[in-house]
């Protein structure tokens, strides 16, 4: 038995779609398995963490399981303010077993906290997307290759995507003649401008799912302006929709973690995505690294000896 342990309240966007995609697979490969907010007292069987905010169950456990396995969605990184060495007791306890990261460039930075000695690997196996909703959008609204002259910004308005970078790269391309929204999928934080924002002619603010997919079908590209997103799955959307998905590229050592799309802008020189949206430069997407098969199938690889 496998004991997937999931976050009820967790309230970011995609963390529905990740559990959905994984049950997919699971009752595709004919895993048994369950799917619990606590962690069982007595587990018989592998117990799969899927978010950092259920995994200090651990800690409390009566009887730890001899196998723990973990999703990374994010890998601490260097460009951001919430590292807390407090909360990588994770990788130090005796039950971890695999540590599962969305693509192959975190892989070091999850080893990396590892201590010396280890037993537990850590496995590129991707996220298991669910389709169900896109693909109702695009059997309904079919989007074609004309494209209107209009850009999105996807992804949190935190330091983490960098908005007043957007801001900034959105007045250039509002001068050359194109609409740009910043879509945030949580409500943006009370101290950016959000009022000015839109008062100079920004499409600022939270869309829901389907709204925020009917504005990409319609979109000539997504641009993304993140220093440590993992697949960018905003981006991965807007290009099953038909706008050009444009990440930024930094050192191969270094986050951002977004080899899946070819090619990528210099995260240095911003300008560089903006001429990929007047070229019309077409990026192609490692879809892979989205298919609930491809990421169910490296969990048993971990997990299968102890079912």
């Amino acid at each position: 038995m496998l004991h997937v342990v999931y976050d009820p309240s967790d309230p970011t966007a995609w963390y529905p779609n990740f559990l959905a995609g994984l049950r997919q697979g699971l009752d595709e490969a004919g895993v048994e398995y369950e799917y619990l907010t606590r962690m069982p007292e007595h587990p018989r069987g592998p117990v799969f963490f899927t978010r950092y905010t259920v995994q200090k169950q651990l800690l409390e456990a009566p009887e730890p399981p001899e196998h723990v396995i973990i999703h990374e969605h994010d890998i601490w990184n260097p460009f951001t303010n919430a590292y807390d060495p407090a909360d990588l007791w994770i990788y130090r306890h005796p039950s971890l077993a695999a540590i599962l990261v969305t693509n192959p460039s975190m892989v070091p930075w999850g080893e990396r906290y590892l201590p010396a000695g280890s037993r537990a690997q850590v496995v590129a196996a991707g996220f298991p997307y669910d389709h169900s909703l896109i693909n109702q959008v695009i059997t309904e609204v079919r989007p074609g290759p004309e494209r209107e002259r209009l850009v999105v910004f996807p992804g949190r308005l935190n330091e983490f995507y960098q908005p007043y970078l957007s801001v900034r790269m959105a007045f250039e391309l509002m001068d050359r003649g194109y609409e740009v929204f910043i879509c945030s999928p949580i409500d943006p934080l009370s101290y950016y401008p959000v009022d000015l924002w839109k008062q100079m002619g920004i499409h600022v603010g939270r869309l829901p799912h389907e709204e925020y997919y009917r504005l990409l079908a319609r979109a000539q590209a997504a641009i993304s302006t993140t220093i440590g997103g993992s697949l960018t799955l905003a981006l991965y959307e807007a290009h099953l929709l038909g706008a050009t998905p444009i990440a930024p590229e930094g050192r191969p050592d270094l986050p951002p973690w977004t080899e899946v799309y070819h090619p990528r802008y210099d995260a240095l020189n911003p300008r560089q995505a903006i001429e990929m949206v007047e070229q019309r430069t077409p990026v192609a997407v490692d879809r892979r690294w989205f298919d609930i098969r491809h990421y169910v199938g490296h969990l048993l690889d971990v997990v299968g000896p102890w079912l």
